[in-house]
């Protein structure tokens, strides 16, 4: 606030009372209840109602600085060295004398820290905590209140210096934000801090799967099966099969093709997904049936079979049209 305005406001205040006389003269201190961070700077205000003082001026065990115009003085303080600070302002107006008392109280808030306790792993319990320090003028300990939120966690708040939260980890949990608010009540007024982290939530394989396009296959068909599943962080895939022989591992060991598949090449094909925090499994079983008949076998049958029907009607026709007949011995 602009020190003159508050002596012009103050001035007015000063002739305006009852049948026209000035009341008393007064200062006063800007602002009333100065608090400052521990090592900082501050600058307050005294002002004056009246102008007919002889003299204006704080009195205070630092050393002082400031500034002074008509109907207030100020004082810097360049370093506040002191946890608790007594600040006198006064004004002499002829005899008489008026003096402004405050306190200066310094703080210091530590930024809170937030921390999981061990890894946070989908499926079982895991705790967040955020823990923050606060130091005020002695006589009383911090009035400091914690709140977390976020992430997916119902909102926790608690008075002292730290503050923790039970919960179940969630996959959907991965990745959001918690915060933390500090907040150190000092008089009436309030100074707050806060800090974030994200949630980093672990899981073991999940939802895994296996399949191929169909589960029953014929001799020289080319076979193909998938395996996918999900974890945090992402497993790594091992197949268990009943045949290691001309196989090919594909997409980073997720797919197995067999071209020109045998019979030899059915049976389970199960899929191991692992990562740091457990394993999961998941199986298809694949049949075959026998090679399929040639096409040409029939039809060279077909054609014997003519060949010698044919032969046959052929020796009949002879017969009859010639009249042949066995010859006698």
């Amino acid at each position: 606030m602009d020190p003159r305005r508050s002596w012009g406001a103050m001035a007015l205040l000063c002739f305006l009372v009852p049948g026209g006389h000035p009341g008393p003269c007064r200062v006063s201190i800007s602002p009333e209840e100065p608090t400052v961070e521990f090592g900082t700077s501050l600058l307050l205000n005294c002002t004056s109602s009246c102008q007919n003082y002889s003299r204006l001026s704080w009195e205070v065990s630092v050393a002082k600085m400031g500034t002074q115009g008509p109907g207030w003085v100020s004082l810097s303080v360049p370093n506040v060295t002191d946890w608790s600070l007594e600040l006198q302002c006064f004004g002499i107006f002829g005899k008489q004398r008026d003096i402004a008392t405050t306190t200066l109280r310094a703080y210091r808030l530590s930024p809170p820290a937030i921390y999981l306790e061990g890894d946070a792993v989908v499926g079982k319990e895991a705790r967040v905590t955020c823990t923050a320090s606060a130091r005020v003028p002695p006589g009383a300990p911090p009035a400091l209140r914690l709140t977390l939120r976020g992430g997916g966690l119902p909102p926790s708040t608690h008075r002292g210096s730290s503050v923790s939260l039970a919960f179940t980890a969630q996959p959907e949990q991965h990745g959001r934000e918690v915060t933390c608010e500090a907040e150190l009540q000092l008089g009436r007024h309030t100074v707050n801090a806060s800090a974030a982290m994200l949630l980093w939530v672990w899981a073991a394989p999940y939802d895994v799967r296996v399949w191929a396009p169909r589960t029953i296959f014929t001799a020289g068909d080319n076979l193909t099966v998938t395996c996918r599943a999900e974890g945090n962080p992402p497993p790594q895939l091992r197949w268990e099969l009943p045949t290691n022989a001309s196989r090919e591992l594909r997409d980073g060991g997720a797919t197995v093709t067999i071209p020109v598949a045998q019979q030899a090449h059915g049976g389970t094909y199960r899929c191991l997904a692992e990562n740091r925090y457990g394993t999961g499994a998941a199986s298809v079983d694949i049949l075959f049936r026998g090679p399929s008949r040639s096409p040409l076998v029939p039809v060279a049958v077909t054609l014997a079979v003519v060949t010698v029907l044919a032969a046959l009607a052929v020796s009949w026709w002879i017969y009859r049209s010639r009249g042949w007949k066995p010859m006698p011995d």
